[in-house]
C-alpha cells in the first residue's frame, strides 16, 4: 500500500480549496469559504471548507472530512485511488497496484475501451469514408479546428468495424458491449456495431476521460440522435456535453449558457462564446443542476424557439431557480436555434443577444402579457391574473415589489392593485421561504456543546488534550460518535503523529464520528480555551454525577420495594456522597 509519509507529502500539498473549487463555487466568509454542498440538495449554502485547517464540512446533512474525502465521496473512489488522483496533479506519482477491488479496474478497462473508440472514430472521420460526415459539419459552418477541438468522429456504415478493430487491439467482446458499443446478434453469436454511419460526439466528462457518445445520423433514419445506454461509467441524467472544455471559461465568466443541441453548443463555441454547454438533449435534472454548480450560480438559456423549446426553457428555469440559480433567458429573434441565428446573422450578434438576456421573471412577465390585449378592459384583466400567478410564486419580497410595479405601468393600475391579486390568488409561501424544519431544530444540549467543544481543543492542543486525559475518561461522553473520537484520541502516540487533527480524520472508522469531528473542527476556534476547557470538563463531570443518583435512586426504590433496609441505607449513603 502507499506509504504514510507519501500520503501525508500529497495531503500538505493538496489545498483542499483548490480542490474542492473544481466541484462547488466558493465564496470567502470570514476565515472559511462556503457554497452549495454537492452532497445534498439545498438553497443556502451550509457546506463549509476551512483552508487554515484543511477541512470540509456540511453544517446541512454532516458530511466532512479532509481533501481525500472530498475527492472519495464526490467521483466515488476509494482512498488509495483518490490519493493517488490528487498525487497526479501534484507529479508525485502513486502506483494503483494495491488498489483494491474489481470494480476500479472494471472502470479503468472501460474507459480505455472508451478512448479506443474515440481515436478510432476520429481517425475514420479524417480518411476517405468520413467525407459524408466532413461535408455535413461544412454544411453547418462547423471548421475543422472546432472539430477537432471537441473529438468528433464518424462511425462507418458497415455493421462492425469498430468491433473488429478493438478486437484486433486486445480488448474482450464482453468490455465492448459493457461500454454500450455493440449489440448481441439475434439467434447468433457475435455482435454488431451500436453506432453506424454516424456523425460521432465523445462524451467527455469535466475531468477529461470519454465515458459515451452521441452519434447524429446523416441519412434520413431515426432516431437522428442516438446516445450510448447508461454504462458503469455513464449516467445520462448526470452528464453534461462541452464541460470537459469549456468548465474554465464557465468560471471567468462567471455564467454558462445552456443550449439544447449538440451542433448549437458547437456553433456557440465557435462564435467566441466559451461559457456554453449542453445537457444531451433531455430534460435539465437535480444532479445536472449540481454539477453546474461547481462553476457557477448564474444560466443563461438559450434554448429552441419553438413551442417545445419554450417549454423546455421554462422547466428548466423554474428546476434552476428551485436550486437557488440566477437565471436570464437570450432571446433568438428569427431563429429557430443558436445555430440557425448564428449562421444568419452577422458575427458578435449571438454575445450582444446575450448581452440583452432578460432576468426568467422578466421573461416571462413580457410573453405573458404580450398574450393578451391590453387596449382593451378585458384584455388587461386576463393579462393581470397571468402576471399575478407569475409573481404569486416568488419568494423574494422585494423582487416580487419591483416586478408589481413594472406591471402596474404596462397595465395602467396602481402597484397596490397588483399586489391585491398576487396576494388574493395566495399562491405564495406564508412562511416567506423560511425552512420550517430549521425553526423547529431542537437546540443542542450543553453536555453536547461541551463534548463538541472539549473534542475540538483536544484535537488542537496537547495541553488541553492532556487535561481531559486526567480530567475524564471515553466513556464519560454521552454521545457515541463523541466517545469514539475520544477512544481514537486517547490512543494515539500524539508524539509520533504531526497533523493530529488529519489523522483523526482519515483513522476514525465511523463516518459519523468522523463527521462530528470536522463539524466541531469547523466551529469557530472559541477565545479562552483555558476556561471554556475547565467549564465544559464541569458541565460533563455534573451530567456524569447526574446519571449516577439516578441510577441509584432507582436502585433504592426496587431495595424499599422489596423491603432491604440495609441496602437501602447504602444506597442511601453513595447518593449523599455523590451530591457532596
Amino acid at each position: 500500500m502507499i506509504p504514510r509519509e507519501t500520503i501525508e507529502e500529497i495531503r500538505n500539498k493538496s489545498d483542499i480549496v483548490g480542490v474542492v473549487s473544481e466541484y462547488v463555487a466558493l465564496k470567502k466568509s470570514g476565515r472559511s469559504y462556503v457554497g452549495l454542498c454537492p452532497f445534498h440538495s439545498e438553497k443556502g449554502p451550509s457546506f463549509t471548507v476551512s483552508q487554515e485547517k484543511q477541512l470540509f464540512h456540511c453544517f446541512g446533512c454532516g458530511e466532512g472530512g479532509n481533501v481525500f474525502d472530498f475527492l472519495m465521496k464526490i467521483e466515488n473512489i476509494s482512498f488509495v485511488e483518490a490519493v493517488a488522483e490528487l498525487g497526479g496533479r501534484i507529479g508525485i506519482r502513486v502506483e494503483k497496484s494495491g488498489i483494491p477491488g474489481s470494480l476500479k479496474n472494471e472502470k479503468d478497462k472501460l474507459y480505455e475501451v472508451m478512448l479506443m473508440a474515440a481515436k478510432f472514430f476520429r481517425k475514420c472521420l479524417e480518411d476517405e469514408t468520413g467525407k459524408i460526415a466532413r461535408d455535413y459539419l461544412s454544411s453547418r459552418g462547423i471548421s475543422p479546428d472546432t472539430s477537432k477541438s471537441f473529438g468528433l468522429g464518424f462511425a462507418p456504415a458497415a455493421w462492425d468495424e469498430l468491433f473488429k478493430h478493438l478486437i484486433s487491439r486486445g480488448v474482450s467482446p464482453a468490455h465492448i458491449e459493457q461500454a454500450g458499443l455493440t449489440l448481441p446478434r439475434e439467434n447468433k453469436d457475435g455482435y454488431y456495431d451500436r453506432f453506424r454511419n454516424r456523425l460521432m460526439f465523445p462524451i467527455i466528462e469535466p475531468r477529461g476521460r470519454v465515458i459515451a457518445f452521441s452519434g447524429r445520423a446523416l441519412e434520413n433514419v431515426e432516431p437522428k440522435y442516438m446516445n450510448s445506454p447508461e454504462t458503469p461509467v455513464y449516467h445520462k441524467g448526470e452528464t453534461i456535453f462541452g464541460l470537459n472544455l469549456t468548465k474554465d471559461a464557465i468560471k471567468n465568466e462567471k455564467s454558462v449558457v445552456l443550449v439544447e443541441g449538440n451542433v448549437d453548443l458547437l456553433s456557440v463555441y465557435q462564435a467566441g462564446v466559451k461559457n456554453a454547454a449542453a445537457p444531451l438533449g433531455t430534460a435539465l435534472t437535480i444532479s445536472q443542476c449540481k454539477l453546474l454548480a461547481r462553476f457557477t450560480d448564474t444560466i443563461l438559456l438559450a434554448y429552441d424557439s419553438d413551442t417545445a423549446g419554450e417549454t423546455a426553457a421554462e422547466r428548466s428555469a423554474e428546476l434552476l431557480r428551485s436550486q437557488n440559480y440566477k437565471v436570464k433567458i437570450i432571446e433568438l429573434s428569427g431563429a429557430k436555434d443558436p445555430d440557425d441565428f448564428i449562421r444568419h446573422n452577422e458575427a458578435g450578434a449571438f454575445k450582444n443577444a446575450i448581452d440583452k438576456s432578460l432576468p426568467f421573471l422578466e421573461f416571462m412577465i413580457r410573453r405573458a402579457l404580450s398574450r393578451h390585449n391590453l387596449k382593451e378592459i378585458e384584455g388587461r384583466s386576463l393579462a393581470l391574473r397571468a402576471a399575478a400567478e407569475i409573481l404569486s410564486r416568488e419568494k423574494d419580497d422585494f423582487i416580487r415589489k419591483e416586478y408589481a410595479k413594472t406591471v402596474s405601468v404596462r397595465l395602467g393600475v396602481g402597484p397596490e392593485t397588483v399586489l391585491a391579486e398576487i396576494k388574493r390568488l395566495g399562491y405564495y409561501s406564508r412562511a416567506g421561504g423560511k425552512d420550517l424544519r430549521r425553526i423547529t431544530e431542537k437546540p443542542p444540549s450543553k453536555v453536547a456543546e461541551a463534548e463538541k467543544k472539549l473534542i475540538a481543543l483536544s484535537v488542537q492542543d496537547n495541553k488541553a488534550l492532556e487535561t481531559v486525559k486526567k480530567e475524564l475518561k471515553p466513556d464519560s461522553f454521552f454521545n457515541p460518535d463523541a466517545r469514539a473520537v475520544i477512544e481514537l484520541l486517547f490512543s494515539a502516540d500524539t508524539e509520533q503523529t504531526d497533523n493530529l487533527p488529519h489523522f483523526m480524520v482519515e483513522n476514525l472508522t465511523s463516518g459519523s464520528a468522523k463527521n462530528f469531528l470536522t463539524r466541531a473542527l469547523l466551529d469557530e476556534s472559541p477565545e479562552k480555551s483555558g476556561q471554556i476547557l475547565e467549564d465544559c470538563i464541569q458541565v460533563i463531570k455534573a451530567e456524569s454525577v447526574r446519571n449516577r443518583i439516578d441510577v441509584l435512586k432507582s436502585e433504592l426504590r426496587k431495595a424499599e420495594e422489596q423491603k432491604e433496609p440495609q441496602r437501602a441505607a447504602e444506597l442511601l449513603v453513595a447518593i449523599k456522597n455523590e451530591i457532596s
